[in-house]
């Protein structure tokens, strides 16, 4: 059974005040009838640089495609079936005329499975659930729960080997096929600071490109190289940082290389990719001491983060953004103007710019999945 997601969408409604706009499953989703279980499940889309924010209600009445719109990005849950339900029986038909209803022919490729594709996206990948494997031209990477992929715009496939789904949740970043420039740096680059044991799991950081034959390859496999304690006891960890639309997948750049700059916000016509970790309700974890005094400043108040005096909860603030935010363990608490929403594992929250803090109800630990796209309040 095709796994059902939860979309809450937070904005301001008529007067201003921030408050849900809708909370239900995803009305957008497609299947692919030579794959049983096979589901691509979108939940938003932006479709310029920096993204729209004031009064957007939906996105979804656009085409489902394999790829972001232009200087756009994506968000969705892909449910890949065991392969043994279809492998070795799907045809050549089959497989063209799924990419001819994600409308994206031009993203097949000929390669080590059915349904290779390269899209004009950097996708922004975590495995939630399962264990599959990235087909790449020159390897087959195993990943397991937990693992957190970047796809720079390369050739590949999402291949699963077990007798259980895997969901995948992606963010998609429209590029095109252009030089990167290396990022900004910090004058100091954070320091390697050893995270609590019961996120190790979410460490993993997977970047895919190319090597010197053009041929799709694993750039980059290990830790995350930033991470940041907070004051409030949680954990920032910073994966990718876009600094302008759109992305440019040329040159193996690592956009997310130890010591770049980083913010609480993202850049104004880009976007940054973070997991934050969150303490239980009753933990008395103490205050974490960040060392570096500067990065501390910019990831409090750099890149437009507004904070709201006065607010019924400490921490209230917004960011000028479209924040695909995803919980991928325990429950987080979404606190609003005028209510708050319970998350559960899977759930997804799409907020516009709206004013919000976050909180922590369960026993256990909660991890959250940020993709913040820039835009504009007004």
């Amino acid at each position: 059974m095709v796994k059902t997601v939860r979309r809450i969408v937070a904005g301001n409604d008529d007067t201003g005040k921030a408050v849900v706009l809708s909370d239900g499953p995803s009305p957008d989703v497609v299947l692919d009838p030579a794959r049983p279980g096979f589901a691509s499940t979108r939940l938003w889309v932006t479709d310029s640089a920096p993204a729209r924010v004031k009064g957007v209600r939906e996105t979804l009445n656009s085409p489902h495609q394999l790829e972001p719109p232009a200087n756009g990005t994506a968000c969705r849950v892909v449910e890949y079936p065991p392969e043994r339900n279809y492998i070795g029986r799907v045809t050549e038909s089959e497989v063209v005329a799924w990419f001819e209803t994600m409308q994206s022919s031009s993203a097949r490729v000929k390669g080590g499975h059915p349904y290779m594709m390269r899209t004009s996206s950097q996708d922004l990948c975590y495995l939630l659930e399962g264990e599959i494997t990235l087909i790449l031209e020159t390897q087959e990477v195993l990943i397991g729960a937990g693992t957190c992929v970047i796809v720079n715009g390369v050739a590949h496939a999402w291949k699963n080997h077990t007798d259980a789904p895997a969901i995948l949740f992606m963010n998609q970043l429209y590029a095109v096929d252009e030089l990167a420039l290396p990022p900004p740096m910090a004058a100091k680059a954070s320091e390697d600071i050893a995270p609590p044991p019961e996120i190790a799991g979410i460490l993993r950081r997977v970047v895919a490109g190319y090597d010197w034959h053009g041929r799709s390859c694993v750039i980059s496999d290990g830790p995350t190289p930033n991470r940041f304690p907070r004051p409030s006891g949680s954990w920032f960890h910073e994966l990718w940082t876009l600094d302008e639309a759109p992305a440019r997948l040329k040159g193996n750049v690592d956009f997310g290389c130890k010591g770049r700059v980083v913010a609480h916000s993202p850049p104004f016509s880009g976007a940054n990719w973070r997991i934050s970790y969150s303490a239980p309700t009753k933990s008395k974890a103490p205050v974490a001491a960040i060392t570096d005094a500067t990065t501390s400043v910019a990831m409090d108040i750099g890149g437009g983060t507004e904070r709201l005096q006065g607010s019924k909860v400490e921490g209230m603030h917004r960011t000028p953004s479209v924040d695909y935010a995803i919980c991928l363990e325990g429950d987080r608490v979404l606190i609003l103007e005028d209510s708050e929403v319970v998350l559960n594992k899977g759930d997804v929250v799409i907020q516009c710019g709206n004013w919000h803090s976050w909180g922590v109800k369960s026993e256990t630990p909660a991890i959250m999945s940020y993709l913040m796209i820039g835009g504009e309040f007004g």
